[in-house]
């Protein structure tokens, strides 16, 4: 019975390890776009990795889906980090549009800006158990 246990385990952790969620996604938004993210019911947000990149050629503008040609070139933009774990993290969905209103002012001027977020949905952990009731520290007065 042991060995069949384990087989069904196996099985349950290769479909585990093989969901979207276990994989994650990655989104893209190209500059004036906005980048959606929502995980099911009782799943929050994980954000695995975020970069803010400049393309080189058409990586946005010509009606592509995602931004998939040509080499990149990272855009210094330290809070790009910053600004998508407070509007996403631990959310069960969120939006971040790639303007100048939330990121601010560009270093990079090139048209071919974009955003780019890995994340996952995890499930949150448990909350703690609650705090032991305080000892009575007063020593009863017999009466």
């Amino acid at each position: 019975m042991v060995p069949v246990k384990l087989v069904a385990f196996g099985f349950l952790a290769a479909a585990w390890f093989l969901s979207p969620a276990a994989d994650g996604d990655v989104v893209y938004a190209c500059v004036n776009q906005t980048a959606h993210m929502s995980c099911d019911v009782d799943h929050k947000i994980t954000l695995n990795h975020i970069l803010y990149k400049v393309g080189i050629g058409t990586r946005c503008g010509e009606g592509k889906r995602h931004p998939d040609d040509g080499p990149d070139q990272f855009c210094s933009f330290p809070w790009a980090e910053m600004v998508v774990e407070d509007l996403c993290s631990k959310k069960r969905s969120c939006e971040v549009p790639v303007t100048k209103l939330v990121f601010g002012e560009y270093s990079c001027v090139e048209e071919t800006r974009y955003l780019e977020v890995s994340y996952s949905c995890t499930k949150p952990p448990p909350p703690p158990p609650p705090a032991p009731l305080k000892p009575d520290c007063e020593e009863k007065k017999e009466v």
